[in-house]
């Protein structure tokens, strides 16, 4: 009923003591947080309590956040599809072993004993690679018409793409605005014992009032250097000298003679 972005959380002490609490996030970014993630509640006397995440009521935090959360949602579901890709190959692969292992351990029994058939791989349909084909094809087809046409709008292509981003980050923006505009601090001092009939509604500069964000000590600045970093191979370097020998072998062999104007031709021919 808050229509605020909630954390749940069990807090323990060393002493014994338990309890539960909620936090609601109105700044900051929420990508960290999860259920599970551990932490630290400080009380108003000033006591520190180890927090757990127990469970999470989502809800947009900021406009700015609404903005990038459709391609971070693109980014996180490729990367679990990909995973299970992963996993189903690593699955396969370890069966094969298995198989192969089986297969090894009857040898000595010369032939008697066999390994488990295998199961047949089914053959591919003609018919399902074609359709394959066709998708592939319209869908190549319909990228290159979208790029063409971006492409065609010239000087106007800033502002083309400007709209792109709108189209894909609108709607997740304007939901976010929407619901922002319905926080409600009163359910939340209402489950804490108070008794709050009001609509307390918490505004954008409120909610970035309520939850602080660190931030770097005055006089203190970034170090970008990692000194624990992996060293990078200079892969320019080494691509710009193998273009300079390749070069080299070029001219080397007469490739570029062709080119030559025709009185440096013929001083190179006679090696003046």
């Amino acid at each position: 009923m808050a229509r605020a972005y909630l954390l749940y959380c069990d807090c323990t002490r060393k002493s014994g003591e338990k309890r539960s609490i909620v936090a609601a996030v109105t700044g900051g970014e929420t990508d960290n947080l999860m259920v599970g993630r551990n932490g630290v509640f400080c009380d108003h006397k000033g006591n520190d309590w180890d927090a757990t995440v127990t469970r999470i009521v989502e809800n947009p935090i900021s406009v700015r956040q609404a903005f990038w959360s459709p391609y971070k949602s693109l980014v996180r579901m490729i990367e679990q599809q990909v995973a299970k890709r992963a996993s189903a190959a690593d699955e396969e692969a370890k069966k094969k072993v298995q198989a192969a292992a089986t297969a090894t351990a009857h040898v000595d029994k010369g032939g008697v004993m066999e390994a488990e058939k295998q199961p047949e791989h089914k053959k591919i349909d003609v018919g399902t690679v074609a359709a394959i084909g066709v998708a592939v094809g319209g869908i190549a087809t319909f990228l290159t018409s979208i790029v063409a046409m971006f492409l065609g709008l010239g000087l106007w292509m800033p502002i083309g793409f400007l709209g792109l981003l709108l189209a894909i980050s609108g709607p997740s923006m304007l939901i976010a605005w929407l619901k922002l505009r319905q926080r409600n601090i009163g359910p939340i001092l209402d489950a804490n014992g108070w008794s709050v009939n009001a609509m307390a509604k918490i505004s954008i500069p409120f909610g970035a009032a309520l939850t602080q964000v660190a931030t770097l000590p005055r006089g203190s600045k970034r170090e970008l250097r990692d000194p624990f970093a992996e060293k990078k191979r200079p892969w320019k370097t080494y691509l710009f000298l193998l273009g300079l020998l390749a070069l080299a072998a070029l001219w080397y062999l007469g490739y570029f003679d062709a080119h030559l104007p025709t009185g440096v031709r013929v001083k190179t021919l006679l090696g003046v």
